[in-house]
């Protein structure tokens, strides 16, 4: 690659515009314009050819020229926003691996411990349930090759593979005096974004954990099968706490389950046109009383969701303020692999607020006024459900959504009660803070 980049500077000027073609057609991946190839500033492309040739020839220590094209690209990218990056071919397909919930292998997640490496769980269905692994195995070699000390990522490619390919995995499980060789075929396989489970009392919780290509087909057959099995909820926690993002179309057809008109989100490009997503009537679930959970890493499509929701009036939501990404990214595929992830456009809830670097704030905060989590006891809120469910009962932030969407005036009480005892924590500069404003 360094060698072409040369080879077309020392030819004649004549062939400038064929190096403006190859250096912008392998930052674009041909995505750009004849017209953009053009108007780029040649001798900008020329001095960056030259200083990526004399770091190649001069620096003390020989670099890979594509280690240092890619260096060269990244920094592209440094000058702008945190969420515009540049990701090498091998970075893309594990990112497009995760959002997209479908990969080969054999459908298992993994942990480190001390240089040693357990199956946390197989997926439902995969490849490695049917060979009969089972969390809590200990993955001690990957074809015959140990993996002391490999790290997890090196794990996972050596166990991920073409379809229908075989990998044997020596486990070393509980009970077991000696370590097992089980033979996986692998397979395609889809993770779950969506868990459904009762809480009692008619209630139920989804947890979305992001938003992949399939995420509303799941909460669609989730719920569907719920209301076949035993009717519909009596209310529904979304709980969206941890969500990263992820598709955009994938959030606002989420939000659109509950929704029957108007708009979602708005999004704004640097023409400044604004491009709105509006609800649809039909299917719409207008009955079922919603909480949405959040926390500081509930980012990007989930706060989408949350504030689509909030705004139109729709569920409460409840926990501490999101994360603050409201930016819209698009992938740019390059010629090799690589792509480039940059910032296109910048969203708006619908009453035309911009959460960027500000989040979502919620309704039932649980926030007190030194900005550290409520102390006050919220099991009170769950005294007179006795049929709530142990795991609700072990999450703080659950007792609040629970009682929300069965006795409101508990909440408020609880609230009332939690800001008087709050109402004298001392502020940032040392003095009380008025109970109604928390910081």
């Amino acid at each position: 690659m360094i060698g072409v980049i040369r080879s077309l500077l020392q030819a004649h000027r004549g062939l400038a515009r064929s190096l403006a073609a190859f250096l912008v057609g392998l930052f674009s991946g041909a995505a750009l314009s004849a017209a953009a190839v053009v108007d780029y500033p040649l001798e900008r492309l020329e001095v960056f050819a030259q200083a990526l040739s004399v770091i190649h020839d001069r620096y003390v220590e020989p670099r890979d020229p594509d280690e240092l094209l890619y260096d060269a690209i990244g920094g592209l990218t440094q000058g702008l926003d945190d969420n515009s990056v540049f990701l090498d071919p091998e970075r893309y397909q594990r990112l497009r691996e995760q959002t997209s919930g479908e990969y080969y292998g054999v459908g298992i997640s993994i942990e480190q411990r001390d240089g040693r490496l357990f199956i946390i769980t197989p997926l439902a269905g995969s490849p490695a349930m049917e060979a009969g692994l089972l969390a809590g195995d200990e993955i001690v070699a990957i074809d015959g090759v140990e993996v002391a000390q490999m790290d997890g990522n090196t794990a996972l490619g050596r166990i991920k593979g073409p379809r229908g390919s075989v990998v044997t995995l020596r486990v070393r499980r509980s009970g077991e005096n000696e370590p097992l060789d089980v033979v996986v075929t692998r397979d395609q396989v889809r993770t779950q974004s969506v868990e459904l489970r009762p809480m009692g009392d008619g209630l139920y919780w989804l947890r979305i954990e992001r938003f992949q290509r399939r995420t509303v087909e799941e909460v669609k057959r989730e719920l569907n099968q719920l209301r076949k099995s035993r009717g519909s909820p009596a209310g529904l926690v979304v709980d969206l706490r941890d969500n990263p993002g992820g598709y955009l179309g994938q959030a606002v057809a989420v939000a659109d389950l509950w929704l029957d008109e108007g708009v979602i989100v708005s999004t704004i490009n640097r023409s400044s046109t604004p491009e709105r997503d509006m609800a649809r009537g039909a299917g719409t679930d207008l009955e079922t009383p919603l909480a949405v959970l959040v926390n500081a890493g509930s980012a990007s499509a989930a706060e989408i969701v949350a504030a689509a929701l909030q705004d139109r009036g729709r569920a409460t939501v409840i926990g501490f303020p999101t994360y603050g990404k409201g930016s819209v990214q698009q992938f740019f595929d390059l010629g090799d692999g690589s792509a480039l992830k940059i910032t296109t456009a910048r969203y708006y809830t619908p009453l035309g607020r911009s959460i960027h670097g500000s989040g979502v704030e919620p309704d039932i905060s649980l926030v007190d006024r030194s900005g550290q989590g409520r102390s006050q006891d919220t099991s009170s809120l769950l005294e007179q459900f006795p049929s709530a469910k142990d795991w609700v009962r072990a999450d703080p932030s659950l007792h609040v959504a629970f009682a929300s969407l069965t006795d409101a005036d508990s909440v408020e009480r609880w609230q009332a009660t939690a800001s008087e005892a709050t109402a004298s924590v001392p502020g940032p500069e040392g003095r009380g803070q008025d109970a109604s404003h928390p910081e």
